[in-house]
């Protein structure tokens, strides 16, 4: 917002709301006004001063420009949110060109506009990287929660104190290789056995050793089977 001691003159939204405009010479306010888009002449005339107040140039497109902009440059790229950074990019975009319209009469908000302009594209590009990613870290979701068609044996389970010893075995029925991610419970605790890439066909035998809460729990175990961890990352298994 300009200094009301050393405002410009220029067109300005009228501070006695007669008008859309009114002319500010750069020393008083002028009978000289316009609405929508046609000039006239006030004959009720004006009282000399600087536009202060509501009668400061304002221009709110180009406020909204910029906030919408930073943002979606901040979250566009960013999986699973990139719609709304993308969204946020393009209102932007919208905003900012009209923050350069109105900053012809307003005389105020154009670099902010541009400013928004720029952020919105860039935010836009970002949203194509953010899609990019989304679909990458889908893919690995989706093997985690679905491993193919499996078929597990238990071979051995023991109990001693608090130490559950268990082995097992596990069969690629699908017709890719896979990898898997085993979670075997006994007693409320949870071990994962991470079994390496299985040819179609194949079988793999794993064993654990499952730190139970009691000693006197029975060995009878929970065998979850998931596909590899995504990027390495320890989740919980998905019933």
């Amino acid at each position: 917002m300009p200094d009301p001691t050393s405002t410009p003159s220029g067109w300005f939204p009228d501070p006695l709301e007669r008008y859309d405009h009114r002319y500010f010479n750069g020393i008083t306010w002028t009978s000289d006004v316009s609405t929508g888009g046609q000039r006239y002449v006030d004959p009720l005339g004006t009282g000399p001063g600087r536009p202060t107040g509501a009668g400061r140039p304002t221009n709110g497109a180009a406020t909204a420009a910029v906030v919408m902009g930073s943002i979606g440059v901040a979250i566009a790229w960013i999986p699973f949110i990139v719609l709304f950074g993308a969204i946020l990019a393009v209102l932007a975009l919208v905003f900012g060109i009209i923050g350069v319209k109105r900053s012809r009469v307003a005389g105020v908000g154009r670099g902010a506009s541009i400013a928004g302009i720029v952020m919105g594209s860039i935010g836009v590009a970002a949203s194509v990287v953010g899609v990019i990613l989304s679909i990458v870290v889908l893919r690995e979701v989706i093997r985690f929660v679905e491993p193919g068609e499996t078929t597990t044996q238990l071979t051995a389970c023991s109990v001693e104190g608090r130490r559950a010893d268990v082995r097992g075995t596990i069969t690629n029925l699908d017709d890719e290789a896979r990898e898997y991610t085993l979670f075997v419970e006994v007693g409320r605790r949870t071990e994962a056995v991470v079994v390496d890439e299985l040819q179609p066909g194949d079988t793999a035998e794993w064993s654990t050793i499952v730190t139970m809460r009691s000693a006197d729990a029975e060995c009878d175990p929970d065998i979850t089977v998931q596909g590899p961890y995504p990027y390495g990352i320890e989740v919980d298994p998905v019933e």
